[in-house]
């Protein structure tokens, strides 16, 4: 994780990992055909297909990132930046994984009770290709910058592989 601003004054919150994310599955591809090759004489299709997906979809969001500026959150997507939300648009945050190697800041806006996405159900931004979870300093990082904006924490945020903390 790098902690430098981008141009225009916007910090990195989070920055996809693509090397490591793409390195372990491409490491595992070629064990697999190596091994298949070796041991049974053939490929196995459906693995390989797999791993190469990951690899693939690794590489496509090599430059992906969630940045944050003084009006609000920015996110960084095949190389076009949008501006999903603004400060005064989140009502609470929380880093969540909402899949495989993929950390994303789930965002609660203001809004009614019954709102989609809203006060009582978060939205996903900026699904970062990430192998492992963010470490301490990251966490900490994102926390802060979130709570010098006003924007309440959720610390204990659930995706679909657990906890992050």
């Amino acid at each position: 994780m790098t902690d430098h601003g981008e141009p225009g004054g916007a910090k990195v919150l989070l920055a996809s990992q693509a090397w490591p994310a793409a390195l372990v599955p491409a490491g595992v591809l070629a064990m697999l055909v190596g091994t298949s090759v070796w041991r049974l004489h053939g490929v196995p299709s459906f693995p390989m297909g797999i791993l190469l997906g990951v690899v693939v979809l690794a590489w496509f969001q090599r430059g992906d990132a969630l940045l944050a500026d003084e009006t609000g959150l920015l996110l960084r997507h095949r190389g076009r930046v949008t501006r999903p939300f603004r400060w005064h648009e989140i009502h609470q945050a929380g880093l969540a994984r909402p899949w495989f190697a993929q950390v994303a800041l789930a965002v609660y806006p203001h809004g009614g009770p019954w709102d989609v996405p809203g006060p009582n159900s978060a939205v996903l931004v900026g699904r970062i290709w990430m192998l492992r979870r963010p470490n301490r300093e990251t966490r900490e990082r994102v926390y802060a910058i979130l709570r010098s904006r006003g924007v309440a924490i959720d610390e204990k945020p659930i995706g679909r592989f657990g906890r992050l903390g």
